[in-house]
């Protein structure tokens, strides 16, 4: 008889919710008791883990790279001199 795996998708789903910080307390809770049973489930919250925070600074690295290239492309605009209205 083969071990008894939890569903795979199941504790994916479950990881990249709390992962994107949508998931709810009961859900929380189911993953708390897949990841303390299960020895592949905490292989596999690990690798998603990892995952989640090397696309994190990915995105973020371009995010910062295509604000720099749009404030370069963006000619700089002369600040005119305000007047100074007086209510006579």
């Amino acid at each position: 008889m083969l071990p008894k795996f939890p569903r795979r998708q199941d504790a994916d789903t479950l990881t990249w919710e709390y992962l994107d910080g949508d998931i709810s307390p009961s859900r929380a809770q189911r993953l708390c008791n897949l990841l303390t049973e299960k020895a592949a489930a905490r292989q596999r919250f690990v690798e998603a883990a990892v995952l989640h925070g090397m696309l994190f600074e990915y995105f973020k690295n371009e995010q910062a790279n295509a604000d720099d290239e749009a404030s370069q492309e963006q000619p700089e605009r002369r600040r005119r001199k305000r007047r100074r209205w007086f209510a006579a």
